[in-house]
């Protein structure tokens, strides 16, 4: 009979949730993810996947002929006022998904077609080290309405030498 081992940290994985809705139609809107990661506690997060979920995207006959709609999704390590561009150091995972319609010749309504549509599923083969007290979940869209949308990061706690933190924390800053 083998004893009971209990698990590692290192071999349990965890999820972190987050939940944003914009403020207002076409509002960049964000929520803070506390991942309560210090020093004191000499761990750090080893980010394996980001999972983003929208409920209800984009309603296909709101689409004007000759416009595009569009929902943008980020998780970033520090605070935003707004999207940020793909080459941005604080950018995590961003994900996009955008609907155009076309102008037809002859027709007042063109037909409709994704542009961009990402998986929205991201693994990470090799893990993402994270060690930020928080990270930031932000959305905007371009739609009538107010958007909901929800986040998961998959982690799992790696024990590290302060030297081994503050080197993944400058990293991370930059």
């Amino acid at each position: 009979m083998t004893k009971y081992q209990p698990l590692k940290d290192e071999e349990v994985v965890r999820i972190a949730r987050g939940k944003v809705q914009e403020s207002a139609a076409s509002t960049f809107t964000q929520m803070t993810i506390d991942t309560q990661l210090s020093i004191e506690r000499g761990v750090i997060w080893m980010i394996h996947g980001v999972e983003f979920h929208i409920p209800n995207p984009l309603d296909l006959n709101e689409v004007a002929v000759d416009a595009r709609e569009y929902i943008q999704l980020q998780l970033t390590r520090e605070s935003q006022t707004s999207i940020i561009t793909p080459d941005n150091p604080d950018l995590i995972q961003p994900y996009h998904l955008q609907i155009n319609r076309s102008a037809a010749v002859g027709t007042d309504a063109g037909p409709l077609w994704f542009v961009t549509e990402f998986p929205k599923k991201f693994i990470y083969h090799k893990p993402l080290p994270y060690a930020n007290q928080n990270m930031y979940f932000g959305m905007i869209g371009t739609a009538g309405v107010a958007y909901t949308s929800y986040v998961r990061v998959s982690y799992t706690i790696r024990t590290v030498s302060d030297k081994y933190f503050f080197r993944v924390a400058q990293a991370l800053l930059g």
